[in-house]
C-alpha cells in the first residue's frame, strides 16, 4: 500500500518534533490529550499478513524479529503480543522484547487460551507441562481448561506470569488482556474466577474483554462494571461487527485507565468457518476514524491512561489505520 509508506513518511517529518532521541533509534512518544497518555498501537507486530503486506516494513527489516519489532517502536508506541495467546512463550523472550524497545514503549499480553476458556493446542505446550496431560489429551488438536489436570493450570499460569512479570520489571507491561469467547455468557462464575486472576496478577494491569453481549446488557452491565471496579480491572471497549451474539460498542470505565480494540466491522468474516484472515480484513474509513477519535479524546478525559489497539492486521490494515490515527488525535 503505498497509501501507507506516504502517510508514515510525513508522519516522520512532522513528529520530529515531539519525538525523543533514545539509545535504539527515534521513537514515537504517548501523545498527551489533558491528563492521559495515548498509546496508539496494533495488536500484532509479527501476523504474517502484517509483515508481507501493506508496506509497513521496509525491506531488510521483515524477516528478522529484532529488526521489526525495533522498527515498529519507532513508529508506534504499543504493540500487542498475540503469540502468547497460542504458546507460553519463555521468560527470555520478553527480555529480548524490552532490549529491542526504549524506555516508555509498552506491550499489552494477551492472555494464554487455556486460561480464558478458549482451549489451546496441546502439542504447543512446554514438554515439562505436557507431561502431566493424559495420553489421549497430547492427541487431539485442542485441549480446553475443564479437560485439564489441576497441575497443568498452576504450571500453565506459572509460565505465563513469568512471562508477563519479566515485561513488568522492565517496565515494559502495558495491560494483560482477558479476551473471553463468544460463548462465553454472564456468569457469576466467570466473575469468580476473575478475583482468581486478580490474585495471581497481583498488581499488574489487567483489562477484560466481553465476546458475548450478555455481558453489557440490562443489570448484568452495572454488576460486571461493579465487580471490575473492586478489582481495578479495565472493561474493553471493543469495536467489533453487529452480530447477534456480540455486544455493542460500550464504554464503561471501570479503572484509571483503559483500552480500546478495534477489530474492524466485516460481519461476514465472523461467520463460523470464515477464517482468522476474513476475520480482520476491515479498513476503517475516514469517517469511521474521525468518529472514534472523539470517542477516544472522550475516554481520554476521563483516565490517566489509555490505549487505542488496532487488530484489523489482514492485509496490513491496522497499521494504515493507527497511523491516521495518530495524525487526527494529534492534531486535536
Amino acid at each position: 500500500m503505498r497509501a501507507l509508506r506516504a502517510l508514515l513518511d510525513r508522519r516522520e517529518r512532522a513528529r520530529r518534533g515531539r519525538a525523543v532521541v533514545t539509545g535504539l533509534r527515534l521513537v514515537e512518544t504517548a501523545l498527551r490529550l489533558g491528563r492521559a497518555e495515548v498509546y496508539v498501537g496494533t495488536c500484532s507486530w509479527a501476523d504474517p499478513h502484517f509483515v508481507r503486506e501493506g508496506a509497513f516494513y521496509p525491506r531488510g527489516v521483515r524477516s528478522k524479529p529484532d529488526l521489526r519489532l525495533r522498527y515498529y517502536a519507532t513508529v508506534f508506541p504499543a504493540v500487542e503480543v498475540d503469540a502468547t495467546y497460542y504458546a507460553l512463550l519463555p521468560a527470555d523472550y520478553a527480555r529480548r522484547y524490552a532490549a529491542w524497545t526504549p524506555e516508555g514503549f509498552r506491550f499489552g499480553v494477551k492472555a494464554f487460551g487455556l486460561l480464558t476458556g478458549h482451549g489451546a493446542d496441546p502439542k504447543r505446550l512446554p514438554p515439562h507441562i505436557q507431561a502431566f496431560l493424559p495420553e489421549e489429551a497430547v492427541r487431539k488438536a485442542r485441549i480446553t481448561h475443564e479437560e485439564i489436570p489441576g497441575e497443568v493450570e498452576t504450571l500453565c499460569w506459572e509460565a505465563f506470569l513469568e512471562f508477563c512479570r519479566t515485561l513488568w520489571e522492565a517496565g515494559r507491561l502495558g495491560y494483560v488482556l482477558f479476551q473471553f469467547p463468544r460463548w462465553t455468557a454472564y456468569s457469576r462464575g466467570v466473575l469468580r474466577y476473575l478475583e482468581h486472576v486478580r490474585e495471581r496478577l497481583q498488581d499488574h494491569p489487567v483489562a477484560v474483554e466481553w465476546r458475548h453481549r450478555s455481558w453489557v446488557e440490562g443489570a448484568v452491565r452495572w454488576e460486571m462494571a461493579r465487580a471490575l471496579r473492586e478489582l481495578g480491572m479495565a472493561c474493553v471497549v471493543a469495536d467489533c461487527p453487529p452480530l447477534d451474539w456480540a455486544p455493542p460498542l460500550t464504554v464503561e470505565i471501570t479503572a484509571p485507565w483503559s483500552v480500546a480494540r478495534l477489530h474492524g466491522r466485516n460481519a461476514a468474516g465472523w461467520q463460523p468457518g470464515a477464517g482468522v484472515e476474513a476475520a480482520y480484513d476491515y479498513l476503517y474509513s475516514e469517517e469511521e476514524l474521525h468518529e472514534w477519535a472523539g470517542r477516544a479524546r472522550g475516554i481520554a478525559a476521563r483516565v490517566d491512561r489509555l490505549f487505542v489497539m488496532f487488530n484489523n492486521c489482514t492485509r496490513g490494515q491496522a497499521a494504515v489505520n493507527a497511523a491516521r490515527m495518530v495524525d487526527l488525535l494529534a492534531s486535536a
